[in-house]
């Protein structure tokens, strides 16, 4: 509750209810929200509070990907030693509902769009967003990093 100046004098609170009096002869008024037992007391020639804009909606989840082939690249992000390439080209990553298939690789998407699969002790991870999936890819021998950027082809 915010009470101002003469206003003050004129707000009586009991236990059960909040009586105000001598209001309208002094040109307080009182604002509530209805929302909450706060109340504002306003000076007369003041302004109200500005209204609160309205919650920002959530972000929208991501477009579930496109069944069909994608196809990319995988640019060399990490290495610890010799032996890795410094792009590799993919094909043939085949997206079927929710289910992809990579060469020995086999995984479910989420319903976030995220995918995560291993082919014994390779990993690929990423998230599809409609047509592009954007992901990494790592294998342990060599020790070699990718990132894939990969976009619907058919």
């Amino acid at each position: 509750m915010a009470e101002q100046g003469p206003c003050r004098d004129r707000l009586r609170l009991s236990r059960m209810a909040i009586v105000l009096t001598g209001l309208v002869g002094s040109g307080c008024t009182m604002t509530s929200n209805g929302m909450n037992p706060g109340v504002t007391i306003r000076q007369p020639g003041t302004l109200p509070p500005a209204a609160s804009s309205p919650p920002e909606a959530a972000p929208s989840p991501p477009a579930p990907p496109l069944s069909g082939t994608f196809a990319g690249v995988g640019r060399l992000s990490r290495s610890h030693g010799s032996g890795c390439r410094l792009e590799i080209q993919i094909q043939h990553f085949v997206v079927t509902g929710d289910r992809v298939r990579f060469l020995s690789f086999r995984g479910t998407i989420q319903p976030d769009g995220y995918l995560q699969m291993q082919a014994g002790e390779s990993f690929i991870s990423g998230s599809f967003d409609g047509g592009r999936f954007i992901g990494s890819y790592w294998r342990p021998h060599p020790s070699c990093t990718y990132d894939f950027l990969l976009n619907h082809v058919g």
